[in-house]
Order: structure tokens, then C-alpha cells, then sequence
């Protein structure tokens, strides 16, 4: 039987939107006679994706660490020691499959394969323009995203700045599509006229990477106040009691938070958009679902966002992700309210021209020419 291995380097949320190819991915394989071993952290409340992962009979370690070493295990002896790398040595994967949140999260994981001898793949969701490693590291990371069997990237954009910051090519690179969690054929009505528009902002509520402060503050001044307009924030994160109190702060009547949402076509049967004022991105599985669904996308020019969206075509671009800036994209989009549902169907269309239907079935087939 053949053994494949996954391991996410997420260490800040028991579960995002990063996790899912790896997750469906694995469960899958499992389902289809491979023997699969995962490696996650630990956390006290078992994400539903991994008690599935569990019942399809993947193999699954976690890693537990001290509370107090929560904000430095990345540098920590505990995090490098052979007691968590030697999960490796047990299982004895053919293939290691790590899913990087961030583009530098899985070096130390890359060096344990080559150390072992062991055939990986690496798949990264996200970088920063504004973080760039010391050379030391670049060079490090270069050498390790050279030696893998592929290195996978959710879009372009990300490829193209990984290879800027390692300043190196990666002829072993290629594109795979996230996922997504709505029905690719889906056909959604458009939700009722009330007298009010509905935005949704879908996202880990963590402004640092998100940027929910900076709708905030757009959303701050009296003509938007004046509009009949409501946004509502959709998901969970470390800054979520932080932006409930700017909300209250800044007495923002009109945002709303619902919580983390696993029903994702329940969001877009009731809202009229997506707004995603985000620092930085890989390709968010929000924007393709939304479009899936038939709705208008506000989103910043960072990551792949722009492989999907053409500004006032198919939905609106923000130039950067700046108060002005998205001010003036929701100002274009306001103005062409009416014109809404038929953006949105331009959206539905141009997405499927991209995304196939079954992402995590082209990832397998990519994966099993490697094994």
C-alpha cells in the first residue's frame, strides 16, 4: 500500500480556508486505498475537517506544545526536536505533502525530508510583499523549494513574488486551484429587494492580513452612513473582540457579525457581494465562491485576486489596500448598483473559465505521478 504524508504548518487558527486542499485532498486518498499519515497541531476543539479526515482512516499526529511557547515555537528547541520530526522516521511516507499558510512556514519541515531522504511537494497559499526573509534564509528556502518534486502555488501572483524574494526561478513550479465549498453548477436567485444592499466580508478576522479596519474606516464617513447599505463580517480570528470594539467605537450601526458560517451558500442566498479589503492574499476561496454564486466581488489588487476579477467588468478591483482607494472602488460599484445581477453573472461565467470543477481531483492526479 502506498503511504503518502500531509503536514500543515498552520499554527494560528484551528482551521482556515489554507486548510482545505491539503484536507480534502487527504481524505480522499484515504478513501481510495492509500495509506495516509497527517501531522497538524494539537488543538482542544477537534475541527469537524479533521474528524472526517479521522473516520476515512487517515493516520492522524498532532503536535502539543507548552502554553507558554505558544508565540515562539517557530524558534524554539521544542519545535525543531527530533520527537517531532521523527513522526517521519515511524510513518515512512513515499511522498510528503506540506501546506505552507505562508510561503517561508514549511522550511523547517522541507529540510527534515531532505535530511530523511524523503520525495516532498510544497504547496503555499500566501505571501507578503512586505516581509522579505534575511539572505540567509532566502538562500535556505531557495535551495529547498528547488530540491522539491513540485512546488504548488494557488496563483501567479504568488509564484511570481516567491521567486522575486528568493531571487531564484522555480522551473518545478505549478499552478493548483483551491477549492470550493458550494456547488460548482450552483444557481443562486438573486436575493430579495428590500430597499437594502448587503455586502458580505468573508475572512479570518484578522486585520493584519484581512483588512477589516480599513472598511471600517471607510464606512466611518456620512455618505456611506447616509446609504442603504449593511456589511456583514463572516468568519472568526484572533482580532475579533478588537474589531467589535472599534465597531462600537466608531458606532457602526450598520456592520454586523455573524460568526464563522459552514453553510457558505446560506451567505450568498442573502447577500449582494463580497467585499475583501485584504493586505495581502493567495486567491481566497470566498472570491471564487462568491463568483460561483453569481455575486459581485470588491476586492484588493493583491495575490491572484485579479486572475479572476476584471475592475468594472466582472466585478470591482481596489487599486491597494488603502482607505481612498477602497473608498473609491465602493463608490464605482455603488453607482452601477442596479447593475449588480448581471455583473454577477459575468462573474459566475468568467470563473468557471478558470477553476475547475473539482480542484482537489486535478491536485490527486498531480500528486499520483509523483508517488
Amino acid at each position: 500500500m502506498k503511504k503518502i504524508a500531509f503536514v500543515s504548518t498552520n499554527e494560528w487558527a484551528s482551521w482556515g480556508g489554507s486548510e482545505e486542499l491539503w484536507a480534502q485532498t487527504a481524505i480522499r486518498m484515504g478513501k481510495q486505498g492509500f495509506l495516509v499519515g497527517v501531522n497538524i497541531k494539537g488543538w482542544e476543539e477537534t475541527p469537524s475537517r479533521i474528524q472526517e479526515m479521522e473516520r476515512s482512516g487517515c493516520m492522524v499526529k498532532r503536535r502539543w506544545y507548552k502554553r507558554r511557547n505558544i508565540f515562539h515555537r517557530a524558534a524554539s528547541k521544542v519545535f525543531r526536536s527530533m520527537s517531532m520530526y521523527g513522526w517521519l522516521d515511524k510513518f515512512a511516507p513515499g511522498l510528503v505533502v506540506i501546506s505552507q499558510g505562508n510561503n517561508f512556514d514549511g522550511i523547517n519541515w522541507m529540510q527534515a525530508c531532505v535530511t530523511r531522504d524523503i520525495p516532498y511537494v510544497v504547496i503555499s497559499h500566501t505571501a507578503a510583499a512586505n516581509f522579505w526573509p534575511v539572505d540567509e534564509r532566502a538562500f535556505k528556502a531557495a535551495e529547498l523549494y528547488q530540491r522539491a518534486k513540485r512546488c504548488f502555488f494557488v496563483s501567479k501572483a504568488i509564484l511570481k513574488l516567491t521567486e522575486k524574494q528568493l531571487a531564484t526561478s522555480l522551473d518545478n513550479a505549478k499552478i493548483v486551484r483551491n477549492p470550493h465549498n458550494v456547488p460548482y453548477c450552483i444557481t443562486l436567485p438573486w436575493p430579495k429587494e428590500e430597499g437594502v444592499y448587503r455586502l458580505a466580508c468573508v475572512g479570518s478576522l484578522e486585520p493584519v492580513s484581512k483588512g477589516q479596519d480599513i472598511l471600517f474606516e471607510v464606512l466611518c464617513s456620512d455618505k456611506w452612513r447616509r446609504r442603504p447599505l449593511e456589511v456583514t463580517l463572516f468568519g472568526a480570528g484572533y482580532n475579533e473582540k478588537s474589531l467589535k470594539r472599534l465597531k462600537d467605537l466608531w458606532c457602526l450601526d450598520k456592520v454586523r457579525f455573524a460568526g464563522f458560517e459552514d453553510d457558505v451558500e446560506s451567505i450568498w442566498k442573502n447577500n449582494h457581494g463580497l467585499i475583501l479589503p485584504s493586505r495581502y492574499e493567495g486567491l481566497p476561496m470566498a472570491i471564487i465562491e462568491a463568483m460561483l454564486c453569481g455575486r459581485i466581488c470588491i476586492v484588493t489588487d493583491v495575490g491572484g485576486n485579479t486572475e479572476l476579477l476584471e475592475d468594472n467588468v466582472n466585478g470591482f478591483v481596489v487599486k491597494a489596500p488603502q482607505v481612498e482607494f477602497l473608498d473609491e472602488a465602493m463608490e464605482r460599484a455603488w453607482n452601477r448598483k442596479d447593475s449588480w445581477p448581471e455583473i454577477g453573472q459575468l462573474a459566475a461565467v468568467s470563473v468557471r473559465k478558470i477553476i475547475p470543477s473539482d480542484s482537489v481531483g486535478v491536485f490527486i492526479d498531480e500528486l499520483k505521478l509523483l508517488i
